[in-house]
């Protein structure tokens, strides 16, 4: 019988936009399954919300921005207090002391990200390697097995690029008018 994969996105308030982001990197895998997809909610959320949305998550994906504002807090002591497997993801380009402090006690390290892009290549290759369970718990055929795998290079030859250091402009560079500079 296959399984549901059950997914958490915990972020802070400035990083709210990233669920989309997380949504569509899961939609474009190239696997037909079940996926969840759980938040808190919006408005005032219990304890006993959180809790109940966190329990049997499969994994937990937690988005700190600037700041940790609630109810993120709530949702990173859950997660560990329930053993979840947890994948903190920083965009934090000014830090709050309070974000920071946070991070310093993070017993995982960060992984961070630039950009919507970043994002999505982080959580579909996640993702992708969790699905590949190797007793099948979610039911993938022979073919889709091969498109994974297929995808999940791809994912690899980009992340591969990226680390490369940069060079020419992107490295930063001097440009110089020899016209504009002989006149002066």
């Amino acid at each position: 019988m296959t399984e549901t994969l059950r997914i958490f996105v915990a972020t802070t308030l400035d990083l709210e936009a990233e669920r989309a982001v997380i949504g569509r990197a899961i939609a474009e895998l190239p696997v037909q399954l079940a996926i969840e997809i759980r938040r808190t909610p919006p408005l005032l959320p219990t304890h006993e919300e959180i809790f109940e949305r966190i329990a049997n998550c499969d994994r937990v994906y937690f988005l700190l921005g600037n700041d940790i504002t609630a109810p993120a807090g709530q949702e990173w002591f859950l997660s560990w207090r329930l053993e979840r497997s947890l994948l903190p993801l920083r965009k934090s380009p000014r830090p709050t002391p309070a974000a920071q402090e946070f991070q310093r006690l993070s017993p995982l390290p960060w992984i961070d990200f630039r950009s919507a892009t970043e994002l999505a290549r982080l959580v579909a290759l996640d993702v992708a390697r969790m699905i590949k369970h190797p007793a099948n718990r979610y039911g993938l055929t022979v073919s889709e097995f091969e498109r994974l795998e297929r995808y999940l290079r791809r994912l690899d030859r980009v992340q591969a690029t990226l680390d490369k250091e940069p060079t020419g402009v992107e490295g930063g560079g001097l440009l110089l008018d020899s016209r504009r500079r002989s006149e002066e």
